[in-house]
């Protein structure tokens, strides 16, 4: 009865919503992160009434009804002014500084590794993601819906965060995970914009929804080269390109996915290609540990996080025919070996022998999804098997399974 009534509710929304997959079929548009023709196969799949991404559908169309009904977000909207005087300019705290309490003042701040300051609520990162995940999840739902409430909703938030000149976000991070009492700003906080790889997917998937107008899609691309001019050529962007820890990773992610959306394909080709040497030799060892991971309070974490920042770069320079997936390193590491060595723990947190204070569960369910994308890129039926008796069930109304492809 429960499949029936969810039917019932899909087949309903398709209707109202004027429900046609030919009407995006045709339509050619560049993805760097998700696949686009397994979200045509999917989309015609939930339109002939199949129920394998039903659960995955269901959760987003509840998840953009939430964002329809909800506000915009903008850097506007903290109470706090950054050193420039601008309320236009992002600022964000650490997440790991805390007030010293020794101090009376509190002054300079301390950190406490993995333990999270909700201070950090107060200033810009919670407004960014959730304007990231409005967008994300409202593009996803008008593509698989063609319900344009999505789209135009989507359109908006758009339109403050990037376009309207009294809300809009300056394309820097100057500001970015500030330290009270010790610095206004780091290059480490170029990590809280890693969202915009994904974000640029979403906005060009809106670029063919109509519901984004000619000066609003030229405006938002200007923005996006503005702001990559200033990740690729800043002290702070050259900083974190060439750290020692999942930073890096996280840049080539950020940078990358921006640079494929702007048509910058040989900027996508030479970064990706730099990847083995650059990143997988010194990160990765024999057996498989990421050793810079390893030394956090949230190793188990930190080093399925590292990973999948591996996987989201490799996979849009495969966009470029670069294959980082194939590579082994001198040592013998490489990004399966990394895949392989957090997957003998799975099921066994009390045998993990390094730190993880917190959020095992979720941690596990995020190597999940990453077993089902290597099942796909390594054509590895053991990664299908392991995904299906472990991991299918439990995530099953996950987005990323409409827009990432399996083995099946």
């Amino acid at each position: 009865m429960k499949n029936l009534f969810t039917l019932a509710v899909l087949f309903l929304i398709l209707f109202i919503s004027g429900f046609n997959t030919q009407k995006t079929e045709h339509v050619s548009v560049r993805l760097g992160g998700w696949n686009y023709s397994w979200m045509l196969k999917v989309k015609q799949e939930l339109a002939n009434g199949g129920e394998t991404f039903l659960p995955a559908f269901n959760q987003l169309i509840r998840s953009a009804e939430e964002f329809l009904e909800g506000g915009v977000y903008s850097v506007t909207f903290k109470e706090m002014i950054p050193p420039s005087g601008s309320k236009n300019d992002y600022m964000s705290m650490g997440p790991y500084w805390w007030p010293d309490p020794e101090k009376h003042d509190g002054l300079p701040y301390i950190r406490r590794d993995g333990e999270v300051n909700p201070e950090r609520d107060k200033l810009d990162s919670p407004q960014m993601g959730k304007m990231v995940n409005g967008v994300r999840t409202l593009s996803l739902a008008w593509f698989f819906s063609e319900k344009k409430e999505y789209a135009e909703k989507a359109t908006e938030l758009l339109s403050v965060w990037f376009l309207n000149p009294e809300t809009l976000m300056n394309p820097n991070l100057n500001f970015g995970q500030s330290i009270p009492g010790i610095t206004e700003g780091r290059f480490i906080g170029l990590i809280d914009t890693k969202s915009f790889a994904g974000l640029v997917d979403a906005i060009a998937l809106l670029e063919i929804s109509g519901f984004l107008g000619k000066s609003e899609k030229e405006g938002l691309r200007d923005w996006f080269v503005e702001y990559f001019e200033w990740l690729t050529t800043s002290e702070f962007g050259k900083a974190e390109e060439n750290y020692r820890n999942n930073h890096s990773v996280a840049f080539d992610v950020q940078a990358c996915g921006i640079a494929y959306f702007l048509g910058k394909d040989e900027y996508v080709k030479r970064k990706v290609n730099e990847i083995p040497k650059r990143r997988i030799d010194p990160m990765i060892e024999t057996d498989g540990r990421q050793p810079e991971e390893l030394i956090r309070t949230r190793a188990f974490g930190y080093s399925v996080s590292n990973l999948g920042n591996f996987f989201e770069a490799g996979i849009i320079g495969l966009n470029q025919d670069v294959d980082v997936f194939s590579y082994v390193n001198p040592k013998g590491g490489s990004l399966q070996k990394a895949l392989d060595y957090l997957i003998s723990y799975i099921g066994k947190e009390n045998e993990w022998p390094y730190e993880q204070i917190s959020g095992w569960k979720q941690t596990e369910n995020n190597l999940g999804l990453l077993v089902r994308k290597a099942a796909y890129i390594y054509k590895n039926q053991a990664y299908q098997n392991l995904w299906e008796e472990v991991f299918s069930d439990r995530l099953e109304d996950n987005w990323k399974l409409l827009v990432e492809p399996d083995l099946k």
